[in-house]
């Protein structure tokens, strides 16, 4: 709190938190003499901030030691531990399998398995013999690719010798998802049905494929006869096109007698397995070749095959290593809920064990922590223990993934056999490929993943591991909750491309088939590394994906209809914002003739010498940018065609950022469809104009120095809807507000309406030295942005480079005199006047603070500008641009790029464009506070403590944010429902939450998160293209009581400094200002609107008439005020609406008729007609 020799008390007890805002502007102010925004230092002296403000002074920066740092971050990661526990432990329950439904499979399963014991058995049956013995059956053998015809060895069918149950269910680590649980039962063959060598050529696959097919067919039979009705299809285990398995679902039916398990959403999957240890693994090794093919050169030139060992490898281990994690779960007490939290934030990412979802599941999880609990370390070290909690072993496990390299540099080696005393070992110099390596199986536990999902996982992962070091927020949600597996969202850009334009120039031949099993797979490699090559460090991340992956087929089949034709390939790319919209990629010096070579044979005639400014000679490739489209997609396009596809033909490549982009305004400048969306350059041209103006002010004789000038305009931040354009002077936001402060001085009147005229005459002197003795134009205007204060102007001056400026003064002795005033005043006068001083410091002390910050974070994230624009746009076509400030815009905008979790920081305008608009459908703005750190960077765990130390001291504290948070909770109870204050949005520069939301009604509020939300549910239904885009910005309008409809005598679009539709630039061009500014007479209609209107009506208009197709047409939106235009009233005098007697006595009811006829009055010419809601 706040203790203050004179006006203090009254802010003291105000609850809404404006005396937090003031004390820590206070306190910022004091950082930096040179740039202080405080007009009131005697007054400040006078202040005692109590000891619970959070400290941030220089001294306390200096005497933080590296220790204190430790120790304070111990004790919170030691707090937050205990919290995550309990907050697991309710998750826990959450997420465990109904009893009932655990005992009903239980019993299902119970009676599979007598079905399967009763199944006879066939022996020594030809291939011949097996087509003819299925020829009328309605079952296929699921014969992997290519089918068999000639065979010299024979087909049975005898018991197994195990059914066990394996998988998550059989673990007990089984959770509830809208999916359904998956229970997996393993059936091991014989081994009196293979011989040695069966591993070779598909022998084994081709007997277990039969072995398959006839346990179908007879499970048709006998489980109608056991009262078991189940569907039966075909499944490959974890899209493995070499291990088919049955899948079974629960058929509802009439007959009491029946055991039906639909009600639990559960399948059952028979997976039939290799006995193990029945093949020689060291022949089945990833880098030995098991599949013979005929070529011209010896044998020992084939390649490894590794995804088919490793498949007949994994077969054999089903059984094997459930009884390795059973026995890792009975001696570690927190293995099992571990194990359930790894699963949840695997799904929640959209990893699974299955090759399409990455392969990186369940099982892998487990196995890692099984293997991190016996070493783990390079030198065998144990990485996790016996006695970690579910929480400590869950965070040390992803640590262990996020900062372990387990492809390049190197690779975890471990042995599971349970007698095994040796531990596992972190071994420098990768394969290439992620390892997990176990040396009793010699399976690779990762085989299933690629270098592209690795990286993936691995980013996901140190994410996970900021939040979860994160000792400031709860950052539970985030990390287990939030489902981010979507394209939509988790990508900074997505492409696709249709497969079938690969089919003609890729030869996929018979060494690719044995080294990829599958077209698919090997285009899948080829697209990552032909991508990885050419973009470079353009993207931190690729993933390339099928549209549609068909893992589930009829038993009628032998495998799933090829969808080659109608399939697409999905890439999803994570950017590197500062590289991505480079014009030039760079290659080798001309020196190095060999890499020239590979140069220019990858890039073709794309590849070209440049020489540098440093007098380097290099192989470049120049790319041309533009307005519509980034850089990367034109490179994406080109080296598809070049790679991947016909030379000839056009590659056709979707993506939807360019259809996005198209609805920011194309700036009315030379050559602005050629640059990128990125450019600043008009903006610079802005701030160039901005430094001469103030310079040439600073020189000018007044009797008082000039101090500072503090700009506060969005188009000087970089984030103003319409790019700043020379003399544009019909964009509203063409003039661009200055805060001007002079020196200190004793003689400023101490009465606000003389000191409002005293700058005044300031400003008047300004204005006859710019026109007596400069080029430059300017005029005084009133400024009436604060309620009671009407003697206030600013200065508007146009600069000869065609830019508008509007100047106004700041003094120390501004604020003392608001606050002397609400301490003067009645009680009845103060809420009043605390909100006179709030409107004064959100324009004066407020803006230049905001302004400050979100100029270095606009530099700082650079899609962040873009961003916010279009996300203005879309408010304008909703419609809603002119209910809100541009600062409250800015501050929801930036959340997704200081606080971007679960995602990452948006490096593309359709990333953060769709994030913010998702943030918002989410933000429960009733229960929640949005609190920001507004801070540029990141804390690296991994930082020494000095580094940290200096980070730290920047960033929100815990005890800020309990600051911030409690005046949240402090207006919550005294407005439980937000009727009064709906965005509660704290950070450093406001900790009272409300300097920018305080101005906004609830049905705005409300419309705002209804119209995201309807986005978001559209985005997810429909995908986002073209139609989607176009529907995101067209207004909804069904939902107002009635629309006028209005046209202007003249266009704005050019005169806004927006390229008209279908228009040349070079045909249109602003050279000079007109002898009159005139701005746009429909913005006066709508203040005019609500200034008779505004305690009925609730006018929307979109801001830039400029902006709509026409250039010159506009509407405005009317909604009545349920409460005051619905009913009776009982008469009172000042009801505030225009009325009339109702037929009740004594009664009275709003005139809707009048207030038409009075709009329409207002209006006059402008209006073209009014629409009326049915």
């Amino acid at each position: 709190m706040v203790k203050r020799s004179r006006g203090g008390e009254v802010l003291s007890q105000e609850i809404n938190g404006v005396e937090s805002f003031e004390v820590e502007s206070r306190k910022d102010e004091k950082k930096d003499n040179n740039e202080d925004i405080s007009s009131a230092s005697s007054f400040e002296q006078e202040n005692e901030v109590d000891d619970t403000a959070p400290p941030n002074t220089k001294r306390q920066k200096q005497q933080l030691s590296a220790q204190d740092v430790q120790v304070a971050r111990e004790t919170a990661e030691l707090f937050k531990s205990n919290i995550f526990k309990l907050q697991i432990d309710e998750l826990i329950k959450e997420l465990k399998l109904k009893d009932s439904h655990v005992s009903l499979i239980e019993k299902v399963l119970h009676r599979l398995y007598d079905v399967i014991q009763q199944i006879p058995e066939i022996k020594d049956l030809s291939l011949e013999h097996v087509e003819t013995y299925l020829k009328n059956s309605k079952v296929s053998v699921p014969f992997p690719d290519p089918k068999p015809t000639k065979l010299n060895y024979q087909f049975s069918y005898l018991k197994p010798e195990e059914v066990s149950l394996v998988g998550s269910f059989g673990l007990k680590t089984g959770i509830t998802t809208p999916k359904g649980v998956t229970v997996d039962i393993a059936l091991t063959m014989p081994k009196s049905i293979f011989q040695q060598k069966d591993y070779l050529n598909y022998r084994c696959l081709y007997k277990r494929s039969f072995y398959l097919s006839y346990l179908c067919e007879h499970l048709h039979s006998l489980s109608k006869k056991n009262h078991l009705p189940i569907k039966i299809s075909y499944e490959y285990v974890n899209g493995d096109v070499l291990c088919p398995a049955l899948k079974i679902v629960s058929v509802d039916t009439q007959n009491e007698d029946d055991l039906i398990f639909a009600k639990t959403k559960s399948s059952i999957r028979l997976i039939v397995g290799f006995p193990f240890g029945i093949f020689d693994t060291k022949k089945l090794l990833p880098d030995r070749n098991c599949i013979r093919v005929q070529t011209s050169d010896d044998s020992k030139n084939l390649p490894p095959t590794p995804l088919y060992n490793s498949s007949i490898l994994s077969s054999t281990s089903y059984e094997y290593y459930l009884k390795y994690l059973y026995t890792t779960k009975k001696t570690t007490e927190a293995f099992k809920d571990a194990s359930i939290l790894g699963k949840l934030w695997l799904q929640q990412r959209g990893f699974s064990s299955s090759f399409a979802d990455g392969g990186f599941g369940h099982f892998e999880f487990a196995i890692l922590m099984s293997a991190l609990l016996q070493g783990g370390g390079v030198n065998g070290n144990k990485i996790l223990l016996h006695g970690f909690s579910s929480y400590q072993l869950f965070k040390a496990t992803i640590k262990y993934l996020a900062t372990q390299d387990l492809s390049e540099e190197g690779y975890l080696s471990f042995n599971s056999l349970i007698v095994e005393t040796n531990g596992a070992f972190y071994k420098k110099n990768g394969f290439n490929v992620p390892t997990i390596f176990d040396k009793n199986t010699k399976i690779n536990i990762l085989w299933k993943m690629t270098k592209s999902s690795y990286e993936i996982l691995k980013k996901y992962a140190s994410e996970s591991l900021l939040l979860l070091n994160d000792v400031v927020r709860d950052r539970f949600e985030s990390i287990f909750l939030e489902n981010i597996s979507s394209d939509l969202f988790k990508y900074d850009l997505v492409i696709k491309c249709p497969l079938n334009q690969f089919l003609e120039n890729e030869n996929f031949g018979p060494l690719e088939k044995i080294s990829f099993l599958t077209f698919e797979n090997y285009i899948k490699n080829k697209v990552y590394v032909v991508l990885r090559k050419a973009l470079g460090d353009r993207v931190k991340q690729i993933s390339v994906n099928l549209e549609k992956n068909d893992n589930i087929f009829s038993v009628s089949r032998r495998k799933p209809n090829s969808n080659l034709e109608t399939n697409s390939l999905v890439v999803g790319l994570y950017l590197n914002p500062l590289e991505c919209e480079k014009l030039i990629t760079k290659g080798p010096n001309n020196d190095d003739q060999e890499a020239c070579l590979k140069f220019k044979s990858f890039w073709g005639q794309r590849a070209s010498l440049r020489k540098f400014k440093d007098g380097v000679i290099q192989l470049c490739c120049l790319w041309e940018s533009s307005f519509e489209q980034p850089i990367i997609v034109e490179i994406i396009k080109y080296i598809f065609k070049l790679h991947l596809c016909n030379n000839e033909k056009d590659i056709d490549v979707k993506t939807s950022v360019n259809e996005l982009q198209k609805f920011l305004p194309q700036p009315l400048l030379p050559a602005s469809s050629k640059q990128s969306i990125l450019s600043l350059h008009s903006y610079q041209s802005l701030n160039a104009s901005y430094e001469s103006l103030t310079k040439l002010l600073m020189n000018l004789e007044l009797p008082l120095k000039i101090r500072s000038f503090s700009p506060i305009s969005p188009a000087l931040r970089y984030t103003s809807l319409l790019q700043p354009v020379p003399f544009a002077y019909s964009n509203p936001d063409f003039y661009n507000e200055v805060i001007l402060q002079f020196e200190s001085s004793t003689k400023w009147p101490d009465e606000l309406i003389a000191l409002e005229k005293t700058k005044t005459a300031f400003l008047l002197k300004i204005n006859e030295l710019l026109n007596n003795e400069t080029n430059y134009k300017s005029n005084l205007t009133t400024f009436n942005k604060i309620q009671f204060n009407d003697s206030a102007t600013s200065l508007t001056i146009l600069t000869p480079e065609g830019y508008g400026f509007k100047i106004r003064i700041l003094t120390e002795r501004d604020e003392i005199l608001y606050l002397r005033a609400i301490e003067n005043s009645t009680e009845r006068q103060k809420q009043i006047l605390k909100k006179v001083y709030l409107e004064f410091v959100r324009n004066y002390m407020g803006a230049i603070k905001h302004h400050r910050t979100f100029q270095t974070l606009s530099h700082h994230y650079v899609f962040y500008s873009a961003s916010v624009r279009l996300f203005k746009k879309w408010l304008d076509s909703q419609l809603l641009l002119v209910h809100f400030s541009d600062e409250l815009i800015e501050l929801i905008a930036i959340k997704v790029f200081v606080d971007p979790a679960p995602y990452s920081v948006p490096s593309s305008v359709e990333s953060g464009f769709l994030r913010i608009l998702q943030f918002l459908s989410r933000w429960n703005w009733k229960e929640d506070a949005l609190i920001l750190d507004l801070v540029k960077g990141k804390i690296d765990p991994e930082e020494d403590e000095d580094q940290m130390t200096n980070k730290l001291s920047d960033r929100l504290t815990i005890q800020s944010y309990q600051l911030i948070n409690s005046n949240f909770e402090k207006l919550r109870q005294q407005d439980p429902s937000g009727s009064k204050l709906q965005f509660f949005i704290g950070s450093k520069d406001d900790y009272s939450g409300i300097l920018w939301s305080n101005e906004h009604s609830l049905p705005l509020s409300v419309r705002l998160t209804a119209l995201s939300r309807a986005a978001i549910n559209i985005l997810k239904q429909n995908g986002l293209n073209s139609e989607t885009i176009k529907l995101l910005f067209t207004p909804a309008l069904n939902d107002y009581d009635f629309i006028i409809n209005l046209k202007l005598p003249f266009k704005l679009d050019s005169s806004s400094g927006i390229l008209p539709q279908n228009s040349f630039k070079n045909l249109i061009q602003l050279t000079s200002f007109p002898e009159e500014i005139i701005s746009d007479p429909l913005s006066k209609l709508l203040e005019e609107l609500n200034k008779y209107f505004k305690d009925s009506i609730i006018f929307s208009s979109s801001k830039f008439t400029g902006l709509n197709p026409s250039g010159d047409e506009n509407i405005i939106s009317g909604l009545f005020y349920p409460g005051i235009t619905t009913g009776t009233k009982k008469f009172k005098v000042n009801l505030g609406f225009n009325l009339k007697p109702s037929n009740e006595e004594d009664k009275v009811e709003f005139n809707k008729e009048a207030v038409i006829t009075e709009i329409f009055r207002l209006g006059g010419d402008l209006i073209q007609g009014m629409n009326f809601k049915p």
